[in-house]
């Protein structure tokens, strides 16, 4: 059976937004940070973004690069 574009694009968002929830999953665990400890310090709830049921804004991205030291370019080649 073949997708619309609107199937392909909403079946391909969620997988990214998995990819993304992965990566910052990843990140957290090697840097052995709790989601409480991040949290706490950033007010974030990584979480939620762990989920990868919800949309996370540039600046959120942002705010976790930094608290975890990868550039943003750094952070979408460990996707890709």
């Amino acid at each position: 059976m073949l997708l619309t574009d609107f199937e392909y694009l909403n079946k391909s968002e969620d997988a990214f937004k998995k990819k993304i929830a992965l990566q910052i999953k990843n990140l957290r665990r090697q840097n052995q940070v709790t989601q409480e400890k991040f949290y706490s310090e950033t007010n974030i709830n990584i979480a939620r973004l762990e989920s990868g049921k919800v949309d996370i804004r540039l600046d959120t991205l942002r705010k976790v690069c930094y608290y975890f030291d990868v550039s943003l370019s750094g952070f979408f080649h460990g996707i890709y």
